[in-house]
């Protein structure tokens, strides 16, 4: 499978549409990975988001890049609670049935298909044009998907480290975004917990859902979240089709080393110090994760989080060692009453 590795220079591409974003420059200069808001587009409509050519890209992509869940959630729900597909229903038909399967995918690394792999580069030249930022040399890591989902499916709650842009283009589609600074929705343990591992740390309250941003999303227009804004989504009643192009930035990958040194911290009982508020601390702790880190990942999971993994294995193998002996032992005790007479 051929997929766009963290360091490597997008490959030459056939040209795309004339222009993908619709409307002026004012947001993107003004709000871009900073605070969402939302754009125009003209995807709609494009042949390569038809439900027969998304059902070949799904075969293409192979179980490995295809996330399918019931379509039943809300958003307090965490992704290890969400409903999985019964494997025997064909991801191939759950798309062509996607009005009635209540179904709700994602293909991952769609620019593993030639034809969306012109597309994502596309859509990245003109947000940088848009910006007005060098953006190209701050990408470590990049990756286009598409979202389906059955009417009224929910996306839960949840954080990602990319910055996204969205692009609905059938359906509609109800977008709640909150403000990444504010430490009442989105505290710091949470960061850290994330990006030590737990995917799913961000916990949505009831409490803060007046605060969000919600955005009513047709087909033409489309979100932009910046990197770990907190999100949830919900489909209108007829199914949904979005592509999702969504980056890693350096600056980013950097302050996630800070947030991994953090947790541990604090799992020490110590008070961390988060990060932007002592420059000299920050680079320390950038550049102790980043000595460990691997040089050439090939995942996202490797580009954000090898370091803390290889400076934390030690504790994880004990960790692990301890539940082993204690299930032995457990399984001794029960063995040893089982034989006794009752």
């Amino acid at each position: 499978m051929t997929t766009t590795t963290p360091h490597s220079t997008p490959p030459p591409v056939s040209p795309g549409p004339s222009a993908i974003f619709a409307g002026g420059n004012e947001a993107f200069q003004r709000l871009y990975n900073r605070h969402s808001f939302q754009f125009q587009h003209h995807l709609s409509g494009n042949p390569l988001f038809e439900l027969p050519r998304l059902a070949r890209l799904a075969e293409l992509l192979g179980p490995a890049n295809v996330l399918q869940f019931s379509s039943d959630a809300a958003f307090n729900l965490k992704w290890t609670g969400m409903h999985v597909k019964d494997h025997r229903e064909k991801i191939t038909e759950a798309i062509a049935q996607l009005q009635k399967s209540g179904s709700w995918l994602l293909l991952y690394r769609a620019q593993t298909d030639p034809e969306y792999r012109v597309l994502m580069n596309q859509i990245i030249a003109e947000i940088e044009a848009r910006a007005g930022l060098p953006l190209e040399p701050q990408i470590t890591w990049r990756d286009a998907y598409v979202f389906l989902a059955s009417p009224f499916a929910v996306t839960p709650y949840h954080i990602d480290h990319e910055s996204t842009f969205l692009f609905q283009i059938h359906g509609q589609r109800e977008a709640n975004i909150w403000d990444r600074e504010d430490r009442s929705v989105l505290t710091d343990p949470e960061l850290e917990s994330y990006y030590y591992g737990n995917l799913s740390a961000a916990n949505y309250q009831e409490c803060n859902q007046a605060k969000a941003r919600i955005y009513s999303m047709g087909a033409g227009t489309g979100v932009h979240h910046p990197c770990l804004a907190p999100h949830a989504f919900k489909n209108g009643a007829t199914y949904s089709i979005a592509l999702g192009v969504h980056f890693c930035l350096r600056e980013w990958d950097h302050q996630a080393r800070v947030y991994q040194l953090n947790h541990c911290l604090r799992q020490l009982h110590l008070h961390p110090t988060p990060p932007g508020r002592s420059a000299w601390r920050d680079r320390a702790k950038v550049q102790a994760l980043g000595w460990i880190s691997k040089r050439n990942p090939q995942t996202k999971s490797e580009l954000i989080r090898s370091g803390i993994k290889r400076l934390t294995l030690p504790i994880r193998a004990v960790s692990e060692l301890k539940k082993r002996i204690s299930r032995q032992a457990f399984t001794a005790v029960i063995s040893k009453v089982a034989r006794r007479p009752i």
